[in-house]
Order: C-alpha cells, then structure tokens, then sequence
C-alpha cells in the first residue's frame, strides 16, 4: 500500500487523474504509482504481463513473485498493480473512524491516494468477480502504523462490496513462483537470426517427439538439438520454456524446480 515519495501537489494529483492512472483495464490500464515514482526497499521491476500484454510495475521481490503466481492460474483473467482508493472521502472517513491520522503531504497539505499492490478480476461461478490484495511480510504485520493501514483497506472495500486479503511470503509458494520465473520471457515466441516463428513452431513439434521418446535429461535433449541444427546453444532450451509456459508441456511446477532440467521422465504430458 504505497503512498509514493515526490512532492505530492493538487496538480499532480490532477496530472495523474488526467494521465488515466488507476483506470483502465487489461491492456489499457495505468497503475497509479510506477516504479519510477517510488523509492522501493524491495527490488522494483516490470514485467510484460502474459493476460495483459502490457508493463507492470512491481515494488519489490514478493510482489513480483505473487504477480508470476498470478499469471500462472487459469482463474485469474486480469491483474491491475498499484491499484488506487481513489475514494478519497470514503477513505479518509475510514481512517477517522479508526482514529488514524491520513497521511498528506506535509508541505502542501494535500492528502495521498492509498494503493492496493493488486486489483485481480477472477473467474467465480461464471462470473467475474474483482477481488484486491494487498503483500505484506509477516513481520511488518506487528507494527502498529502497518495494522492500521491494512484495517484502512480492509474496511474500504468491505464498503465497496469487494473481497479484500493480505498475503505474506508464507502464502506464496517460492519455488512455483522461481519456476515461473524461469519461464516467464519465452511465453511469446520471437525471431532468432537463424529462425523465424514459422521455423520455431516446427523445431517446438520436433522437440515435443524427441522429449516423449527419451529418458535423458531435458538439458540433453535440447543441446543435442541444438547441435543438430546447427543452431546458437540455448535455441531448444527457449522453445522448452515457451512450451511449459503455454501449457503445452505439463510439469509439476509446484514441486519439481524445472531450471535444473530435469529428465524428460519428470514430464506429465505433452500436448500436440
């Protein structure tokens, strides 16, 4: 729930609300805070996200791994970052009713817009249901000023009928989200020297055969592919990544650390 660390002025506030910052969604949506307006403990990044095809700006190292989590599930079809109350009125009658002092900028005196790190649109009975999440470490979570933050939020979208959770570094799954990681740039397929994406996509069949019928590593297979080939080290490997993202090769991602490339045994089908 970042507040941001610039000058905070009416006109900016109205430069943000003109940029379109907050609204959108899918494609079009502008996060209120990027990772150039926030000086960020964590590692800021952007991400090209696979349901959104457009750059997320993530605040530190859980929030992107919680965003690879989300890109992962099949339920979630929308994933909106650095989401604003952008209530104000409803926000700040929040904090008054829990006796906590909104934060405003202290020379201009205008008050901040509080952000939700996610705003997801989730597939639900048919429907689809936005429900917001907020990262915190568990730790953090023991500090006063931090708990009446979260009762803020909390309350917020209780009043805007919207489920509301916090997630710690507990609930997220370090070694599915590495493995997503891992994967994450080859989801789309892009041109090598050697090989356009016609090329690529019959290489990807070749390599579906040749990782059914061999109990050699995946690490094996794809060199002597490579080689093969004729092809720059790393070709076969990409279009390894670019499968398994797509679904197309199924692994149990949740317990098997796919990097160390493992044998093709470990493959739990593959989808022609």
């Amino acid at each position: 729930m970042s507040i941001g660390t610039r000058k905070w002025t009416q006109a900016t506030f109205d430069r943000y609300i003109k940029e379109g910052r907050g609204q959108g969604e899918g494609e079009n949506y502008k996060p209120w805070l990027t990772v150039r307006d926030v000086s960020s403990r964590g590692r800021s990044s952007r991400e090209v996200g696979w349901k959104t095809n457009r750059d997320h700006h993530l605040l530190s190292d859980h929030e992107r791994r919680l965003f690879y989590i989300f890109e992962w599930s099949e339920n979630i079809i929308d994933i909106r970052e650095q989401f604003p109350l952008s209530k104000l009125n409803l926000a700040m009658e929040v904090a008054d009713e829990i006796e906590w002092k909104y934060p405003k900028d202290s020379e201009s005196g205008v008050p901040y817009v509080l952000t939700t790190d996610f705003m997801l649109t989730v597939k639900q009975n048919g429907k689809s249901v936005p429900m917001a999440r907020t990262v915190k470490m568990t730790q953090e979570l023991e500090k006063k000023s931090v708990a009446e933050r979260l009762e803020v939020e909390r309350r917020y979208y209780l009043a805007e009928g919207i489920d509301w959770d916090v997630i710690t570094e507990k609930g997220i799954p370090k070694l599915l989200a590495e493995n997503i990681e891992w994967i994450h740039s080859a989801y789309w397929l892009e041109v090598t020297p050697e090989m356009n994406i016609e090329e690529l996509k019959s290489l990807a069949k070749t390599l579906k055969v040749r990782l059914q019928e061999s109990d050699l590593t995946i690490n094996q297979i794809t060199k002597a592919l490579d080689n093969e080939q004729n092809l720059e080290m790393g070709t076969s490997l990409y279009l390894f990544k670019h499968l398994v993202a797509r679904k197309e090769i199924v692994m149990d991602i949740l317990n098997t650390k796919i990097s160390s490339c493992p044998s093709a045994k470990a493959i739990q089908r593959i989808i022609h």
